[in-house]
């Protein structure tokens, strides 16, 4: 009997579950759960039906949410992006026709995990990972990321996937859907922004602002591994002339490829960085001594000193390097950097080309300069400059031609030589207050003499290349002529060859606007800068000064050959300068050898300590002007 009753509800039983299964998937379960729960006709529900109506209730519910998805994956499909169903369990994938348009692929490429991960970029698949770990265990409402993945045409291309997982009565994930967009545009817009904040506009380097967020993480691996860390710091020398006489572009082509080339004596994670100008930092991780800083730092100096073809022009250029070590010299960035900086000034001092490691000494000599620059500054506000001036005289009768000015600096007992702030005051700028008071000085000491009945005399005054940076000497010359009412004619202005390479003009107008109001020009130290033969009919020149360092060599019996080497030379430059119809001044000349060599060649002016060092105002007119105006120059010693 009990077999029999048995099998008549086991057969009962299955008829409750096709019943309710067939309800449930015609939606039409609510209907009978409305009705009272009764079953269809002859259809007896027992405790056995109420199981099975749960789990047609919980199987209602699934098939509920699973068309909610559906519905809510059409529509993401339609709106441009792409969907996904993934089984955490058999691991299978469905993609839509969206993402496999976004990505190239055919329709059976991507059916599984391992297919889709494969191509997700190497760097961000453990992120991807981490953040469907996540959100499958709970920690998170939904699944949502950010990460590149291997188009068919093998460019990666940025995506970002929503998703949330369909989970059972004990919360376990069974399904995972939603949908993904492709952000490639926004990230590749968002990576440009990156690169402005962070990166040089002229190099493409790192630049200040990348380096100080690189640097203290690059410390901290360095305490973390037990090593040292190297900051080199690189100025280049003289870059400033560049700009100065072949305008800013040159500079900037010059500079762009001279940063090129840097890389190869680098290794793959040391920084590369521009600080701004003409400085660059280099950060060498991964030390264990300060050898192997010196030697990358000696092969950066060769890199830099190799010549660059620029519009033309072939260009060789050096570098000054400081170096600073971690943790001895500074335990911060900002240290290692004051610390690099200083040391570059020490490598700098010496002439350049030069690598220089940080010594705790060197602190002193940057604090004295800083002092010095003070000092200067107020030693121009406070009138503590004066003027000597230097004989110049005729070879032929020895008379009396003019001075050359020349700014000393009396700074209480001291008398400062100008080699040790003139080069000062060309680097802070100081030499524009310094430069107009020279001007104004000099034209009127000139005009002072001539109030004595020393007229005709010439006054020769030094020009900087930097004065000429503002478009205003031109004007600061003619206003002191005016002003003490000398002649134009009296007045000699010496400019160097880097003048007249500049490319902006505004060096040859302004001597041009002096020399049309009567002034004389003259190239001072020939033959020692640029070779700028071909930029002297750029401007009508009256005087050609050949620099000392060719006069040296003359009538000197220690070195016979450099001796004739010097005196073929300075020939060519007489020579020269009578072809072109320029006056020849000799200066530096010492002895009686040399004024004979230099008469006989045909030279016309002498200036040198032969006559006379540069003298103050009274020691000058008591030793040349004492008697007749026109007096014939005595040595003075």
């Amino acid at each position: 009997m009990r077999k029999v009753w048995l099998a008549q509800r086991i057969a009962q039983s299955r008829c409750i579950i096709a019943a309710v299964l067939s309800l449930a998937a015609a939606g039409a379960l609510g209907v009978l759960l409305a009705r009272g729960g009764h079953a269809p006709a002859g259809v007896t529900l027992g405790i056995i039906g109420l199981l099975v109506l749960a789990l047609a209730l919980t199987l209602t519910a699934l098939l509920s949410m699973r068309r909610s998805q559906r519905a809510q994956m059409l529509l993401m499909e339609g709106a441009n992006d792409g969907v996904f169903e993934w089984d955490p369990v058999s691991k299978r994938l469905k993609v839509g026709k969206r993402l496999l348009g976004i990505l190239g692929y055919e329709d059976n490429f991507l059916a599984d995990t391992h297919a889709w991960l494969n191509i997700v970029h190497p760097e961000d698949r453990a992120r991807y990972n981490r953040s469907v770990a996540a959100h499958l265990k709970g920690l998170t409402d939904h699944f949502y990321c950010e990460y590149r993945v291997l188009a068919s045409n093998g460019e990666y291309r940025w995506l970002a996937a929503r998703g949330m997982a369909l989970r059972n009565r004990r919360g376990v994930a069974v399904q995972m859907a939603g949908s993904v967009s492709d952000i490639t545009e926004r990230m590749v817009r968002e990576q440009q922004i990156r690169d402005l904040a962070l990166n040089d506009q002229l190099t493409g380097l790192p630049n200040r602002r990348s380096l100080m967020e690189r640097l203290p993480a690059a410390i901290a691996a360095a305490d973390r591994g037990s090593q040292q860390l190297a900051v080199l710091f690189i100025d280049l020398d003289r870059f400033k002339n560049v700009n100065d006489t072949r305008g800013h572009v040159f500079g900037d082509t010059l500079l762009v490829a001279m940063t090129e080339r840097l890389p190869a004596a680098l290794r793959a994670y040391d920084l590369l960085v521009r600080q701004g100008g003409d400085e660059l930092i280099v950060v060498l991780p991964g030390l264990y001594g300060q050898a192997e800083a010196v030697t990358v730092a000696r092969r950066l100096l060769e890199m830099i000193a190799q010549p660059v073809t620029v519009e033309g022009s072939e260009i060789q250029i050096t570098a000054s390097i400081g170096i600073a070590l971690y943790p001895q010299d500074a335990q911060d960035a900002d240290g290692l950097l004051r610390c690099a900086d200083i040391a570059m000034y020490a490598a700098k001092s010496s002439g350049g080309n030069e690598v220089r490691l940080f010594e705790s000494s060197m602190r002193e000599r940057v604090s004295a300069r800083v002092t010095m620059e003070g000092r200067l500054r107020r030693a121009i506000e406070n009138g503590e400059l004066l003027l000597h001036f230097q004989p110049q005289c005729h070879f032929a009768d020895r008379r009396l031609v003019g001075a050359e000015a020349l700014v000393r600096w009396q700074d209480g007992e001291q008398m400062i030589p100008p080699d040790q702030f003139i080069h000062l005051a060309e680097e802070t700028g100081l030499i524009m207050p310094l430069g107009r008071w020279v001007i104004d000085s000099a034209v009127a000491q000139l005009a002072a003499w001539g109030k004595l009945g020393h007229h005709g005399l010439r006054m020769s005054i030094n020009l900087s290349t930097r004065q000429f940076l503002r478009n205003a000497v031109d004007l600061e010359v003619l206003t002191a002529i005016s002003r003490h009412g000398v002649g134009s004619a009296s007045i000699e202005l010496e400019v160097t060859e880097s003048v007249l390479l500049n490319p902006e003009g505004t060096a040859l107008r302004a001597l041009h606007a002096l020399r049309e109001a009567g002034c004389r020009i003259a190239l001072d130290d020939f033959g020692t800068g640029y070779s700028s033969l071909s930029y002297l009919q750029l401007l009508e020149l009256d005087t050609l000064k050949i620099d000392k360092t060719f006069i040296s060599s003359l009538g000197g019996a220690h070195n016979l050959r450099a001796g004739r080497n010097a005196a073929a030379i300075v020939t060519a430059m007489i020579v020269l300068g009578h072809r072109l119809g320029y006056e020849v001044v000799a200066e530096g000349v010492e002895n009686v050898e040399q004024f004979n060599w230099l008469k006989a060649a045909g030279c016309e002016v002498c200036q040198g300590y032969y006559f006379s060092k540069p003298l103050p105002a009274a020691s000058f007119e008591a030793a040349f002007l004492s008697g007749a105006p026109t007096a014939v120059v005595s040595n003075v010693a």
